[in-house]
């Protein structure tokens, strides 16, 4: 499969995440506009993973800024993002004059999965029944942030795949998958401070990987940041370059928000 079909894929199934995020917690909702579709998540209003938005192309992001930016702001969201293919020039010279700023650049990382064979690892003590409060608990710790974001703005999330690993007894690393169209996305991964340097992250992206086989998705992708890619790639991942996070973000006091890129 060429790189435009997988990033294609990946475009398709980056749009069922805002629809699944836009789900996930009291009052969110999603818009659908024409060739654009957002999260609106106002219990989470600072952080705009949450609040964001995909487009298919520069004419339709130009339509929808002036009600997407009003919806926001009605509901209270003080940061939200676009996401941008970094070619797409026209879309950033809006943005940016609309006044959004580029947040992040993680990169885009997809694969084929037919030639995918490490087996499952089987050394892993996994939580039974993984909670999504639990989940979240350990993105929220994983990334630094002081506010309880992730277990805010997402209470649940139907279709998507959750394993939590346990190191003596205690949860430490998680990693996330759903599916959209025989592409799953990798999506969640984190691993405690402490528990990092065990390989704890390339065994749970094994994992999901050989459960999206097994579900019967023949890609995979995910947006990567610089934590992670040296991971992803060593696991046959292909860097696609990198999509730009467009941030409009108010002004005042933000509390602590990392970058994005940073995480």
């Amino acid at each position: 499969m060429d790189d435009t079909r997988l990033y294609a894929r990946m475009h398709a199934n980056l749009r069922q995440f805002c629809r699944l995020t836009g789900n996930a917690s009291p009052g969110a909702r999603v818009m659908e506009l024409a060739g654009v579709s957002a999260s609106v998540v106002p219990v989470a209003p600072d952080r705009s993973l949450m609040n964001s938005v995909v487009y298919d192309s520069p004419a339709d992001l130009e339509r929808a800024l002036p009600e997407l930016a009003a919806t926001y702001a009605e509901a209270g969201i003080r940061a939200w993002t676009v996401w941008v293919h970094t070619g797409d020039e026209r879309a950033a010279a809006l943005l940016s004059e609309a006044g959004h700023r580029m947040d992040a650049d993680p990169a885009v990382m997809c694969m084929e999965l037919d030639g995918f064979d490490l087996p499952a690892p089987d050394d892993l003590d996994l939580e039974e029944e993984p909670s999504v409060r639990t989940f979240m608990e350990l993105n929220d710790r994983a990334y630094g942030f002081e506010t309880p974001d992730f277990v805010t703005g997402i209470r649940e999330m139907p279709g998507v795949v959750f394993n939590i690993v346990r190191v003596e007894g205690r949860p430490v690393a998680c990693a996330g998958g759903h599916d959209h169209e025989g592409d799953c996305c990798i999506s969640f991964v984190a691993t405690l401070p402490e528990a990092r340097g065990r390989g704890l992250a390339r065994k749970l992206m094994i994992l999901t990987l050989r459960e999206a086989i097994d579900r019967g998705c023949t890609t995979a992708s995910l947006q990567s940041t610089k934590m992670g890619y040296p991971v992803y790639a060593k696991l046959g991942f292909r860097d696609l370059g990198p999509l730009q996070m467009w941030e409009r973000r108010e002004p005042g006091d933000v509390k602590s928000v990392p970058r994005h890129d940073r995480l």
